[in-house]
């Protein structure tokens, strides 16, 4: 606004108030309700001045700076886009506006429009008023905001029935709704499947969207969401969305998409594939899971491959596994079919080839009996399954095979004389791993040794004791005998062709007890025995 007298304050850009505050001129009747007034007063009630409070002190549209009606408006429509140059030549009093700007004012109010009342409609003066649209209630009441020239900021609500409607809203820059970008749709036309629409783009931004999908022109019934699923009863029809935009204050448009094509029969989809669970051993059983399909199939059919190749008769969700597929990889094709769809079939990726079964045990065979020569060792295997395995034994002396030992009993001879002898179990099945174990290994084999003593005194205080050694399978027996008695220390003799003399001498006459004892040797085992002998 340009300057004007202090005389002429109280005229220009009155706010918009009570009919009290506008003073006798007024009606009666209210012709605005106050809803805030005072940047702070604003603020506190989230309306806001839109930055003017620190930008009050520049002028726009060479308007008078501060507290002005012109000035604040001037202020939102550069703040809306347009440059801080005033559009027009002539005054820039408020009454001027609507005047100057005929070819943009007219009786719609819009968000974004300026409310301009000219000189004297009520409440303005001689220098009119113009207001910042805030929202648009209805055809016939709108919400302001404004200032005004040596009064403050405010909102105010306003109606028509009040008798203060303004004369015009002028449209500087106040979008209208427009489609900029057309809709459109997105998808594959057939029978089952989605189509989505896309509400393209619209001036102002944030319109409220509505759909409706047209089938050959014709609406769907209930077809209004941004997605429609295809049906049967739209095929071979080409398909369309009509997009209505709204937004308080504008008025609604609509903008149509390009039809599809034809929309096809229906085809069933597979978005998740087969799969096959369970390990591909044999005597074990696999399980087709069918992956997911879309739509849900009236039927699902299943055939098993081999290698690639149909197994015989493998035509249900499940297969046992026999040695025949032993090394060969697996998979399942599934096939669904529903009334009205094409049939689609789906294979799920192959299995590992399949491996030979593994026996189980609860442990290692284990060996019973003595091992001297002509006592019987017995096997014993350990618990297995599958229990119709065929068990097989051989025997082995000091880790070598017996020839002809694989039974499950084992006669010691002197062959196995100072070895060592174990047994070994054998699990074979057609379709599994054949499993060796081997039991623990038994004492080293000793024939049992007799020991003989005879005695002789050939002078007083003085024996002589001569100890014979016999073993069966061994001669003569080696190694070394030992006497002792108490209060002596032990003595030894050398075995020599299986005979040791032991001589003992300063013994005091009387009763005494001697321990004879053959120390053993690789191959024969020790033995000992007691001899009591009068001293004299």
């Amino acid at each position: 606004m340009s300057r004007l007298p202090r005389a002429l304050v109280a005229l220009v850009c009155l706010l918009l108030v009570t009919t009290a505050e506008l003073g006798a001129a007024g009606p009666a009747q209210a012709s605005s309700t106050l809803l805030c007034k005072g940047y702070t007063g604003c603020a506190n009630l989230a309306m806001s001045n839109a930055g003017y409070q620190a930008a009050s002190g520049t002028m726009w549209w060479r308007m008078y700076a501060g507290h002005n009606c012109t000035n604040y408006a001037a202020y939102r429509m550069v703040l809306s886009g347009l440059p801080n140059t005033r559009p027009w030549s002539g005054s820039g009093n408020a009454s001027n506006w609507g005047h100057a700007e005929a070819a943009l004012t007219n009786s719609v109010p819009t968000v974004g429009a300026v409310a301009w009342w000219d000189a004297y409609v009520r409440p303005a003066g001689s220098a009119g008023h113009v207001a910042y649209v805030e929202q648009v209630v209805s055809a016939d009441e709108i919400v302001v905001s404004q200032d005004s020239w040596g009064g403050d900021f405010s909102w105010a609500r306003i109606t028509r029935a009040g008798g203060s409607w303004p004369s015009g809203f002028i449209h500087f820059n106040d979008a209208v709704l427009k489609n900029t970008v057309a809709p459109t749709v997105t998808g594959t036309a057939k029978v089952g499947a989605t189509l989505t629409a896309s509400a393209g783009a619209w001036t102002p931004a944030g319109p409220v969207i509505g759909y409706q999908w047209q089938a050959d022109g014709v609406p769907i019934a209930g077809a209004t969401a941004a997605t429609v699923k295809l049906g049967l009863a739209q095929q071979g029809k080409r398909i369309s969305v009509l997009v209505t935009a709204s937004k308080v204050g504008y008025r609604t448009a609509s903008a149509s998409s390009l039809p599809t094509v034809a929309v096809a029969p229906g085809a069933i989809t597979n978005p998740a594939p087969p799969t096959v669970t369970g390990d591909p051993v044999v005597g074990a059983g696999l399980t087709a899971q069918p992956g997911t399909w879309t739509p849900t199939p009236s039927t699902l059919s299943y055939a098993w491959l081999a290698d690639g190749v149909p197994v015989t008769g493998a035509t249900s969700a499940t297969l046992a596994l026999d040695p025949a597929l032993m090394g060969k990889t697996l998979a399942v094709r599934v096939t669904a079919s529903k009334p009205g769809y094409a049939v689609a079939s789906a294979t799920s990726a192959p299995t590992t080839p399949v491996r030979p079964a593994t026996f189980v045990t609860t442990g290692p065979p284990t060996v019973t009996g003595l091992p001297r020569p002509g006592q019987t060792l017995t096997a014993h295997p350990s618990g297995y399954s599958p229990s119709d395995a065929t068990l097989g034994y051989q025997w082995l002396r000091a880790g070598i095979p017996v020839a002809g030992a694989t039974g499950p009993t084992y006669l010691v001879g002197t062959a196995d004389l100072g070895s060592r002898i174990r047994v070994r179990t054998t699990l074979a099945k057609p379709g599994w791993t054949t499993l060796a174990a081997r039991s623990g290994p038994t004492a080293a084999v000793r024939s049992l040794a007799v020991l003989r003593v005879t005695t002789r005194q050939p002078a007083r205080g003085r024996l002589t004791f001569t100890a014979g050694v016999t073993a069966n399978g061994v001669t003569p027996v080696s190694g070394t005998v030992q006497v002792s008695s108490p209060g002596r220390a032990p003595l030894s003799g050398v075995l020599r062709g299986g005979v040791a003399t032991l001589s003992v001498s300063r013994l005091p006459a009387g009763p005494r007890t001697f321990r004879f004892r053959y120390t053993g040797s690789p191959v024969v085992a020790a033995a000992s025995t007691t001899r009591a002998v009068t001293v004299r």
